[in-house]
Parts: structure tokens; sequence; C-alpha cells
């Protein structure tokens, strides 16, 4: 078993990597930054909504298991960025269609 508090901190720095690498990931995959106005009727994909959300919880179902393979879970943090920005660029579409009648 891991120790929560002992290891927050380092916890705390794998989910800003992981959020970090997604959202840079996603801006060179040519995702927008953020998605068109207005914002709260908005069915398109954004490098702010949804890919780091789907990073944090990819990443928090890891920990949750207790796996974290090496270096603190920070290279299984890297990978989840990258593999939440490549999920939405390319197969977001696919899995979570847009609503009936919404703006595409």
């Amino acid at each position: 078993m891991i120790s929560i508090i002992a290891n927050g901190f380092q916890l705390f720095m794998n989910y800003i990597v992981a959020i970090i690498v997604a959202i840079v990931l996603a801006l060179a995959l040519k995702l927008p930054l953020l998605p068109e106005k207005p914002i709260r009727f908005s069915w398109t994909k954004s490098a702010l909504f949804p890919t780091p959300v789907f990073a944090i919880g990819i990443l928090a179902i890891f920990y949750s298991l207790n796996v974290f393979w090496i270096y603190n879970g920070l290279l299984i943090a890297i990978i989840v960025g990258l593999f939440s920005a490549i999920f939405v660029k390319y197969l977001f579409d696919y899995v979570f269609p847009n609503p009936q009648g919404g703006s595409k």
C-alpha cells in the first residue's frame, strides 16, 4: 500500500505533469486552446477541455489501483498525458458522438 500522506506532493506533481503534457501535445496536434463561442453551448474539442480532464481521470484510476510503475508514477503520468491528447484528437468523436441537434 502507498501512504498518500508521505507521497502527496509527488502525486500532485504527477497530476500537474500529466495536465501539462496533455495540453502541450493537444496544442501540437492543432486542437484549439478554447472551444468556439459561446463556450457553454459548444461541443467542439479543445486543449483545455476535455483533454486534461481525461488525463486526470485516467491517472487517478491508475493511482487508485496502486499502479505507479517507475519513477514513482512520473513516467505513467507522461504516458497518460500523451494518450489523453491523442484520444481526444482522434477518437473522442467516435466514443462520445455529438448529441442530436447539437452544433458541430
